[in-house]
């Protein structure tokens, strides 16, 4: 099969030729055969074309290609046979053209608006069928208004032989075959073919018309022809047709064009440009002639009517689509709830005493990750039907976006405990039954305050969702006021962070019993700020993430001179906390790479600390925990037993390390049952080789009775508090004098 790129250059050369020869020919004669090479060879290129068009689609384009393709194949017949009329028909008045070229032109044009016709238009509701049917009765009348003119036109030059009407019939079938394309391209919403192709289709409709205009003007010269001179433009709009179906797979775009929302006002176009022919049609047969025909006056009559028509439907469908995108931008698509633009507007006309609630699914994404988006959906929607049914048929109840609703409540004032009452019950979502904990932000108005009623349940539905657990914030004044140290406070941080403020602190992390150091936990320090007074503002903000690389370089240079100091086996590992939100940087991996590079320290010599809440999820957190993992640096899960499915954890996550969370050391001493827990854990660590480090171990009693449990590593006040780095050079140093004694 031919490349589409040669077919072009093809056709475009067979055109340009055409026109070379023509010209040539009113200044000198020449065989009467040589205006038909690049006629009947750009007729070829374009069946060509639409056959190779034909083997690289399937389904309806394939169809539609091999229908055109054979359309195409009967045009290229009729040019073959009018060549040989011009060679063996007299001259009589009209260029030769026998009742065998004639019927071959008719069975071209009929089987390719067959083939346009039979392309499926889709989506369309009654009143839009209806507006294409008017469409097409408007080209219709415009074009016998059209073709009454034109053979009044044509019978004036050529006569009213029988010849002549065969080649009327066929010039008007042409003319059709064009206007049928672009009714076509204008009333459907979607199409197989690309839309550029049926563009290049549609000035084909042109060529017989046209042709017989140049039969007019080329009489003087009996070796050239109208119908050759516009033929070779006929097979090369049927090649680039095809060339823009290649261009579009070439592209990836194997699916159906559809059209945009201004394809409708487009669509208009067709009335429109219609009566403007008509219009300019009338005026110039009456200005010549002074009067018009009754075809003309009738046809025109029609036309305006059924214009009026078509626009009186197209507007009551316009109306239509604005009552839906109305109806849909105040509803929820999902849940069938309102929609966040609603709730607001709702919210700020509210007169009188009233209740906005706002909640957020907690772990949502987790859900939605773990299980897939059809059970996250199906979540959202059992919640919105449980939260319709406990705030009553007068509340307004709304979903905010992603897994956020919204109460406007003016009476029931339990709704809120009834709501924390129900997480308790599962709900069922895609054969799963789920617990849902729910962050709940409270404000109560009055009447005159409602538009700051929805701001104001936002900031306490953050501040709720900064909490561990699901939980309540109501709004109060204070609340602002929190807010706005925090605010003061992410400005500070990114001033100190950019002016070098921070510093790092080192926790020694040693054996039992003997108390020898083997590590230290890294603890950032900014001046007097505490820091459960920073931390959480860097993770909102996102300093976090730069906070926390400068922490990583920090620590890895201090390792490596400590390494270079007192040698390879000084410290065992140096530890770094790492959040949740660095967690979900996929460029955290690289970041550890690159300092461990950067300071020449072994990559076994950081252990990242990490806590269970940020990997209960998977997705992007466990991923860089993995590629960490890859990289040869320890994991240790911190705060252990406090979080989300610990024991699941230690199977799914790359872990070498647990940190058992003070709550579990402090129980030590008393009860069976108080120290069950931390007997359990070391149990089993040891069984799957998982070093434990206890944490937050205040007194001696404490250590020894970790010890005698089996646990081998601990930290705490009761060793040290978190020291600079230096005073941490002094203890290896020291433990360095008291070995060699």
């Amino acid at each position: 099969m031919a490349r589409p790129g040669w077919l072009t250059r093809f056709a475009v050369l067979m055109a340009v030729s055409e026109v070379v020869l023509i010209v040539a020919g009113t200044r000198t004669a020449y065989p009467v055969l040589l205006v038909w090479v690049p006629a009947v060879a750009g007729l070829a290129a374009a069946v060509t074309a639409f056959r190779g068009a034909a083997v690289r689609t399937g389904g309806d384009l394939r169809a539609f290609w091999r229908r055109v393709a054979v359309a195409m194949g009967f045009v290229l017949l009729a040019g073959i046979s009018q060549t040989i009329d011009v060679v063996t028909l007299p001259w009589s008045g009209m260029p030769p053209i026998g009742a065998r070229t004639l019927c071959l032109y008719v069975a071209g044009t009929v089987l390719a608006i067959t083939a346009l016709l039979r392309l499926p238009g889709g989506g369309r509701t009654w009143r839009q069928l209806l507006t294409a049917v008017l469409d097409v009765a408007v080209v219709a009348v415009t074009g016998g208004i059209a073709t009454s003119q034109y053979i009044g036109w044509f019978m004036n030059r050529f006569g009213v032989s029988e010849s002549a009407w065969w080649l009327n019939i066929a010039m008007i079938a042409i003319a059709v075959a064009g206007a049928v394309v672009v009714v076509k391209i204008m009333t459907a919403r979607r199409s197989p073919i690309p839309r550029a192709s049926l563009w290049w289709l549609a000035p084909i409709g042109l060529a017989g018309p046209l042709s017989t205009l140049l039969m007019t003007a080329l009489r003087p010269w009996p070796h050239l022809n109208g119908s050759a001179a516009v033929l070779p433009f006929v097979g090369l709009f049927g090649v680039l047709a095809a060339h823009a179906q290649h261009r579009r797979l070439a592209a990836g775009g194997g699916s159906p064009w559809i059209a945009p929302p201004s394809a409708g006002r487009r669509g208009s176009a067709v009335p429109l440009v219609a009566t403007g022919l008509v219009s300019l049609l009338v005026a110039i047969v009456f200005l010549r002639t002074g009067h018009l025909t009754t075809v003309q006056v009738a046809g025109t009559t029609m036309l305006l009517l059924l214009v009026v028509a078509r626009q009186a439907i197209a507007l009551a469908e316009n109306n239509s689509l604005l009552d839906t995108v109305a109806r849909q931008a105040m509803q929820d698509e999902l849940t069938g709830l309102f929609s966040r633009r609603y709730f607001t507007a709702a919210v700020a006309s509210t007169t009188g005493p009233h209740t906005v609630v706002l909640i957020d699914l907690k772990e949502f994404r987790a859900i939605n990750d773990g299980l897939g988006p059809a059970a996250g959906d199906a979540l959202l929607t059992a919640y919105a039907e449980r939260l319709t049914a406990l705030a009553g048929r007068h509340a307004v109840v709304a979903r905010l976006g992603g897994d956020e609703f919204g109460l406007l409540l003016t009476a029931a004032p339990d709704t809120v405990d009834r709501l924390l009452a129900s997480g308790a019950e599962p709900l069922s979502a895609a054969g799963h039954e789920l617990l849902v904990e729910v962050s709940i932000g409270v404000t109560d108005g009055d009447t005159g305050d409602a538009a700051d009623s929805y701001r104001r349940a936002e900031l306490a539905l953050r501040e709720a969702m900064a909490g561990a657990g699901g939980r309540v914030v109501r709004y109060d004044a204070t609340l602002e006021r929190q807010l706005s140290r925090r605010a003061t406070v992410a400005a500070d941080l990114r001033r100190g962070l950019a002016a070098g403020e921070f510093h790092l602190l080192y926790q020694p992390i040693v054996n039992l019993p003997d108390g020898r150091l083997v590590g230290v936990e890294s603890l950032v320090r900014w001046g007097d700020v505490s820091p459960a007074g920073f931390i959480p503002v860097a993770e909102d903000t996102g300093l976090i993430v730069e906070l926390g690389a400068w922490i990583l370089d920090t620590a890895c240079a201090q390792a490596a001179e400590w390494r270079r100091r007192h040698g390879p086996d000084a410290l065992r590992s140096v530890a770094v906390n790492v959040s949740a939100r660095q967690l979900l940087d996929p460029a955290l991996p690289e970041i550890v790479a690159a300092a461990l590079a950067r300071h020449g320290l072994p990559a076994q010599q950081l252990t990242i600390e990490i806590t269970e809440t940020a990997v209960f999820g998977g997705g992007r957190a466990l991923a860089s925990v993995t590629a960490l993992s890859e990289l040869g640096v320890n994991i240790a899960l911190d705060d252990f037993g406090t979080g989300h499915s610990s024991l699941g954890l230690l199977r799914t996550c790359p872990v070498d390390a647990i940190k058992v969370d003070k709550s579990f050391v402090d129980g030590l001493g008393g009860s069976p049952q108080q120290e069950a827990i931390a007997i359990a854990l070391t149990g089993i660590a040891e069984t799957m080789g998982l070093r434990t480090v206890a944490e937050g171990v205040e007194t001696a009693e404490q250590a020894q009775r970790l010890y005698e449990l089996g646990y081998r590593q601990a930290q705490g006040f009761h060793f040290a508090r978190p020291l600079p780095a230096d005073a941490i050079d002094e203890m290896l140093a020291a433990q360095q004098n008291r070995v060699a004694a």
